[in-house]
């Protein structure tokens, strides 16, 4: 390969640098052909290559062609909320910092999906002006789609939660938001859903993710861990899905053809490359030992991937090419697939009327930007508990307060992972020093092995007019790579949050900052912790966030993403039962809030405000009833199945409408997150959920204003999934719960 592999740089994008399509041998050529599909335009061009190039151009860091003016490119960029740390993306002048948005679970907790697409034009916004400055690529491996099955799981953070109808929410808004942009011509950026699927375990009980077989029954595959990837594909139109490290029923995702061509190409249309999570190849081979050295080439081609992120095809492909183990029309399939998002990107295309082409980097970090970062941060933060409307405190009466725990000085802590270089970090000690005397006092760190420092923090708490307590969670504790065996606080941060509650001279209020689900019974039920709040991982401005929320100029109104649990709920609970459903022979109680009965510490959906709001039904409608034919849903559900659908699409019909009024009964202005759940008629009978997640809206209402909102009930808001895996109708009484309003629907 020697005068072909010529380096490994990410650039191949920018306005300034030759433009393959202006200078010979490609220009005039079909691939430079823009009334050629991009088909015909990356199919053209992969018959240029000799066979050499061709494995090489299979690896995410694909070296530059010089004979054709192609340059390297590094298919491996990440932008999971806010341009981030990777293999293509550079924080070198001229773009040494990205908005730091908060982390995606935090995100998921406003319940506001305008929201979500705005945070992700923005990030597709600052990923072209990295680009058109020579430090990034334009394919972005964002988002992660995956639930929170298990609360153990490391990566919980990256998601946007349990809820799998939340989720192709969140994915349909985040997709478009990367991509689509002023020029419907080419994509702004490419985004890749990932990861596919059934992957929510890093490394428990001595089995790592490269290990791990999944064993995935099909009434789950249907209703829990397929519905967002395909809201991805079809609503999203993502150009990029990623299969994982898992096995799923004992193949490699990243060789399954059932899950990559059968239903990813076939039924869904996807038109989009499959890359491997990095490493996965190799892992078919050395973990899973699904096929040898060659045949692990052919596995991965026939099923459907494209890229592999590693040196797998570099260490073995040629081999597998000259004893025609694989194919090579497999290997132009997968180079067709991957340049074709590239002529959608506008790399064949001439630089002249390309927008995308002329962003600046004085459009990273703009103060609308920062302002974006700082509202998804206020949504975000959730009240759980306010005794006598303790909070919000008032800067004129509290003078000082103690903002003590493991993370009340925390900075990049409040990125979580697969963050980027943030421009600032406003931690929450710094965000209450805005409004009053805030003094610092540390306890421990996370891990809070000791005690040593806990004398220091009960002083601060009883010289203070009131105290934050921020404890919690950080990279340590949950990560990529690391599950957690336990639902507790680490360490003595129980202890830490009864001492200092017990030494407060004031109002306490405890704030839990973590990505997955922590046990807060310790907080809640102590009668001297007047207040609750959970922020996540709040990002570049979550401090300011926070105290803006605690002095009353912020009204809380998200709502949580995932069902916080006691910490006796994984008492004889495997991280490997993939099962939804209660089963008493495996110990597991049912997993989300959509199988388990409780008892909670606090429930998906809960948060407060600090104003009241009522919910009533039209009361011609509750008249009336609401009332849909056995027949009709049928009729849905046939069409579904006729298109093999899993998650509702811009084509899907309102099969019956439910309106409420909510009214704004307090003093103050305030949002609220409105969430439709259909309880079933026989709820947590014979596999049925005891509810799930049919529509959400977010409103913003002044002191005794109110909206009417109204929400459609499609094909999957009328019925179940069965034990096959096939949807069914199901008659009898269902019911809409919406706020305090519980809406009858009979279905006859």
């Amino acid at each position: 390969m020697e005068g072909f592999l010529v380096g490994l740089a990410t650039c191949i994008v920018a306005a300034n640098v030759i433009r393959p399509c202006n200078v010979a041998p490609l220009q005039g050529t079909p691939v430079c052909d823009m009334t050629k599909t991009p088909y015909e335009r990356a199919a053209y061009l992969v018959s240029q290559f000799n066979s050499t190039e061709k494995i090489a151009l299979l690896q995410d860091s694909a070296p530059a062609v010089p004979r054709l003016n192609l340059s390297s490119y590094e298919w491996w960029s990440e932008a999971l909320h806010g341009v981030a740390y990777s293999r293509g993306v550079h924080f070198n002048a001229p773009t040494p910092y990205a908005t730091s948005f908060p982390q995606v679970i935090t995100t998921s907790a406003t319940f506001n999906a305008t929201m979500w697409h705005s945070i992700a034009q923005v990030i597709s916004q600052e990923a072209r002006a990295f680009s058109n400055a020579g430090n990034a690529g334009l394919t972005y491996w964002a988002p992660n789609i995956n639930l929170i099955r298990d609360p153990r799981w490391g990566r919980g953070q990256e998601t946007p939660g349990e809820d799998p109808y939340a989720t192709g929410v969140y994915a349909r808004n985040y997709v478009r938001g990367l991509q689509d942009g002023e020029d419907a011509a080419h994509l702004k950026v490419s985004s890749c859903c990932k990861h596919y699927y059934a992957y929510d375990l890093e490394d428990w009980n001595g089995t790592d993710r490269h290990h791990f077989n999944a064993i995935v029954n099909k009434q789950d595959e249907t209703d829990t861990y397929l519905p967002a990837f395909h809201s991805c594909v079809v609503n999203g139109q993502a150009s990029s899905i990623m299969c994982s490290y898992n096995e799923v029923n004992g193949v490699p995702s990243c060789a399954n053809s059932d899950i990559l061509t059968e239903i990813a190409r076939g039924r869904w249309d996807f038109e989009g490359y499959i890359t491997s999570d990095c490493g996965a190849v190799s892992d078919i081979l050395r973990s899973h030992q699904y096929a040898g050295a060659e045949g692990t080439c052919t596995v991965v081609l026939e099923a459907g991937m494209d890229s592999d992120c590693g040196h797998y095809f570099t260490d073995q492909l040629a081999g597998a090419l000259r004893s025609k183990t694989t194919p090579e029309h497999l290997v132009d399939r997968a180079l067709v697939n991957l340049y074709k998002v590239q002529v959608r990107l506008g790399v064949f295309d001439a630089a002249a009327g390309q927008p995308y082409l002329e962003i600046p980097t004085a459009d990273i970090n703009t103060a609308a930007h920062q302002a974006l970062a700082l509202d998804a941060a206020r949504e975000g933060v959730v009240l759980l508990k306010n005794d006598a409307a303790t909070f919000p405190l008032s800067n004129s009466s509290i003078r000082t307060v103690a903002v003590i725990g493991p993370n009340a000085n925390a900075t990049v802590t409040m990125q979580g992972n697969y963050q980027g270089h943030a421009p600032y970090l406003i931690s929450p000690v710094a965000g209450v020093q805005l409004y009053a005397n805030a003094t610092f006092a540390y306890g421990c760190d996370v891990a809070c092995n000791s005690t040593a420092l806990f004398a220091e923090a009960k002083s601060a708490a009883q010289a203070a007019d009131a105290v934050v307590l921020v404890v919690g969670l950080n990279l340590g504790q949950e990560t990529e790579s690391h599950d957690r065996t336990s639902l507790a606080l680490p360490g003595y941060q129980n202890q830490l949050i009864e001492e200092v509650a017990a030494a407060a001279k004031g109002p306490v209020l405890c704030v839990y900052m973590a990505g997955g689900p922590v046990d807060m019974t310790p907080a809640k039920g102590n009668a001297r912790i007047a207040g609750v709040m959970w922020v996540g991982y709040p990002g570049q401005s979550g401090g300011q966030a926070l105290a803006e929320t605690v002095f009353g100029d912020n009204n809380p109104s998200g709502r949580l993403p995932a069902t916080q649990y006691p910490a006796d709920y994984l008492d004889g609970l495997s991280m490997f039962d993939m099962g939804m459903r209660p089963n008493a022979s495996s110990h597991n109680p049912g997993r989300t809030y959509r199988f388990y009965p409780g008892p909670f510490v606090y429930e998906y959906g809960d948060g407060l405000s600090y104003t009241t709001f009522s919910y009533t039904q039209s009361a011609g409608q509750a008249a009336a009833g609401v009332s849909v034919s056995k027949e009709a849903v049928e009729a849905a559900i046939a069409a579904w199945d006729s298109h093999f659908q899993y998650f509702p699409t811009s084509t899907t019909p309102d099969l019956a409408n439910v309106t409420v009024t909510v009214k704004n009964t307090g003093n103050r202005a305030g949002m609220v997150a409105v969430i439709c759940f259909a309880v079933p008629p026989e709820p947590g009978v014979g596999g049925a959920p005891l509810k799930f997640n049919v529509g959400f809206q977010k409103v913003e209402l002044a002191a005794g204003g109110e909206a009417d909102l109204t929400f459609g009930i499609q094909t999957q808001g009328l019925s179940l999934v069965d034990a096959r895996g096939h949807r069914v109708a199901v008659a009898g009484q269902w019911t809409m719960k919406i706020g305090t309003v519980s809406i009858p629907v009979t279905v006859q």
